[in-house]
């Protein structure tokens, strides 16, 4: 039902694609500077779960939908824009303010964070529509294949992410809070929501333009 002769070669891009500099190794950098170990590994579990949620969908023929209409696409980055901007202005009222550095969320807070971050990312929309479908190899059922390796790409990834958050983490657990530095660490990680944000935005200008 399913055809395995594929997995060496997708695990193999798979990993080269994951420690790749990106938009996922971006953010969860900022998280390990802003809210320390503990909201790497939660923000990290929401990004793996966006992972499945796309690989359920590709499974399901959302190809297809997003092929012949692009404006869920455009959708989806005015929402990832907006998101991220807000995180970032979050991040500065923090520095601002000279709270704790991981006082930027609570709970489930970190999670939901990461989940809605990588599911308003159409770049990871765009990757598996167009990555996917070169593993589908001899599987006889398509959908069990994209399931089984949006499984496998969401525990490299889920591995990377995390190993990334808790070395920014680190430095984040070494820092007094509300010293100085601390304050630099949160100024740092509303940078980066800010450049993601605006690479999101960029995308989105260019892809209204293309109309």
């Amino acid at each position: 039902m399913i055809d395995v002769a594929v997995l060496p070669l997708f695990l193999l891009a798979s990993l080269l694609i994951c420690i790749a500099p990106g938009t996922d190794m971006a953010y969860m950098l900022a998280v390990g500077i802003r809210g320390g170990r503990t909201a790497a590994l939660r923000a990290s579990a929401g990004v793996a779960l966006g992972v499945l949620v796309y690989s359920l969908a590709v499974a399901a023929g959302a190809g297809t939908l997003v092929r012949e209409l692009p404006w869920p696409l455009n959708l989806l980055r005015l929402i990832g824009f907006g998101y991220l901007a807000w995180l970032a202005v979050e991040a500065f009222r923090e520095a601002r303010r000279g709270a704790d550095v991981g006082s930027g969320g609570r709970d489930g807070a970190w999670f939901r964070q990461g989940l809605v971050v990588n599911l308003t990312n159409p770049k990871m929309a765009l990757f598996f529509l167009a990555f996917l479908p070169q593993f589908l190899g001899s599987a006889e059922s398509s959908a069990a294949q994209f399931v089984l390796l949006g499984l496998c790409f969401m525990a490299i990834g889920y591995v990377v992410d995390t190993t990334v958050g808790l070395l920014a983490g680190v430095l984040q657990r070494r820092l007094a809070p509300g010293s100085s530095a601390a304050r630099m660490l949160s100024v740092l990680a509303g940078i980066v929501y800010t450049c993601l944000a605006g690479v999101v935005g960029w995308e989105l200008v260019a892809s209204l333009a293309e109309r």
